[in-house]
């Protein structure tokens, strides 16, 4: 898969199918969008690439880059790539972007820079300085200067409830990650590297890896059934996880710490994959360290019972 940073492409992808949006999560709904412009363009014998955007232009209004993302760039590009897209332009949101008008949009960058033949986008695409283009908008110049064609790709529902990031924010917070996973369509899944904590793990007895995950979806404080990949290795570690501030040490920074069953190596400063299965409890603050131990020794035995 191709990957671009500017307008500039080569003129083999003028003609293209291209899907545009954010795509944070690249949940179902996002999906339904990409495989319409994959079946366009395969009917059409084009090529097909997808548009976006980072940062995400919510975090960049509100000047806020920690506790909001569900795949940042590099998860999201591995997506897209597994989904059979053949290439991406991702263009940096900056003020200069969020300036263009929405005729300019689609004059300038989807005509005579990307020669786009088919544009698809989901049903809430915005665009514009303002967010003055929408859906309603892209149709009628479609129709109106019949340079390319448009399509658009209607909301999704998963029992009656609208299919979203928002959405799987709210339950990620909320510790409902069974929802979440059903809805992105695959465990949800946050790469690091692993960092030197203080051991306290380590001190009664739970060897852990420790990753700093601020820059995805402020998850709820508590406790994870997970499986675990180490960076250049395919092979699937089980393990429990514990993601919050360690209220009973009087922490306040959250950090996910991971414990992996039947593993024993050094893995500081290494990449690891970590997915989350199941939501097991929330965090809670212990009276002693010994009451803190038996709830994990519980927890563990819980997961490895229940490990499906």
């Amino acid at each position: 898969m191709l990957i671009f940073r500017s307008l500039q492409i080569p003129k083999k992808l003028f003609g293209s199918v291209l899907a545009i949006g954010n795509f944070d999560g690249i949940h179902l709904g996002h999906q339904s969008v990409i495989l319409k412009a994959k079946k366009i363009a395969r009917d059409s014998q084009s090529k097909v690439g997808v548009l976006t955007f980072e940062p995400h232009p919510k975090c960049y209004f509100k000047k806020e880059y920690e506790y909001f993302r569900l795949t940042p760039f590099r998860i999201k590009i591995e997506i897209l790539k597994s989904l059979g897209v053949e290439f991406v332009i991702n263009l940096t949101f900056n003020k200069n972007l969020s300036k263009i008008s929405a005729n300019d949009f689609l004059k300038i960058f989807l005509i005579e820079n990307l020669k786009v033949s088919h544009v698809v986008t989901g049903f809430d695409f915005v665009f514009g300085n303002k967010q003055s283009g929408d859906v309603d908008h892209i149709r009628k110049y479609s129709k109106d200067v019949k340079k390319f064609n448009y399509t658009e790709v209607p909301e999704l529902n998963i029992n009656n409830q609208e299919i979203s990031s928002s959405h799987i924010r709210n339950l990620l917070r909320n510790g409902d990650i069974s929802e979440a996973n059903l809805i992105l369509s695959r465990q949800w899944t946050v790469v690091s590297r692993v960092i030197k904590g203080e051991q306290k793990a380590r001190e009664i007895g739970f060897k852990t890896a420790n990753l700093k995950i601020n820059k995805y979806c402020d998850l709820c404080h508590g406790v994870y059934s997970v499986s675990i990949f180490l960076e250049k290795n395919n092979k699937e570690y089980f393990g429990i996880a514990n993601f919050g501030i360690k209220p009973t040490f009087n922490k306040v920074d959250p950090l996910l710490e991971i414990h992996i069953f039947n593993f024993d190596r050094e893995i500081y400063g290494k990449k690891i994959k970590v997915s989350f299965k199941k939501f097991i409890r929330r965090e809670k603050k212990f009276d002693s360290i010994q009451k803190l131990k038996e709830q994990i020794q519980e927890d563990i035995n819980f997961v490895k019972t229940n490990n499906d």
